[in-house]
């Protein structure tokens, strides 16, 4: 599936790595039918609290936009996860809106770059 978004639409998930090796993924996930691409993330415990994800998908939302002009982006972050809501939030995105499915997610938008006058 990773695979197949890179092939698609020209960008997807990448492997995350420091001096110890993998750390985890990030990267952007489009499924079929979803009016945005969601950024999303998963990175090994021994790498919470650093940083990691924060500068991650700060790069990936200036990557997006420079390079696919996106300008809708969110992140569905399940509602327990209190630290990737702060990620999102630190980078000035918004709670949009709940939805339902095997747990609840909430909905964090990514505001769009300000217009070149």
């Amino acid at each position: 599936m990773a695979l197949g978004q890179w092939a698609l639409r020209g960008y997807g998930m990448m492997v995350v790595e420091d001096s110890d090796g993998f750390v985890g993924r990030i990267g952007i996930h489009h499924p079929y039918d979803a009016p945005a691409p969601q950024i999303g993330y998963i990175l090994c415990k021994r790498c919470w609290g650093k940083g990691y994800a924060t500068e991650g998908v700060g790069l990936i939302l200036n990557w997006m936009r420079r390079t696919h002009q996106t300008r809708r982006l969110v992140s569905e972050i399940a509602r327990e996860n209190i630290a990737s809501a702060r990620v999102a939030s630190k980078l000035g995105a918004v709670l949009e809106a709940t939805i339902l499915r095997e747990v609840t997610f909430d909905i964090w938008v990514y505001p769009a770059p300000a217009q070149d006058a």
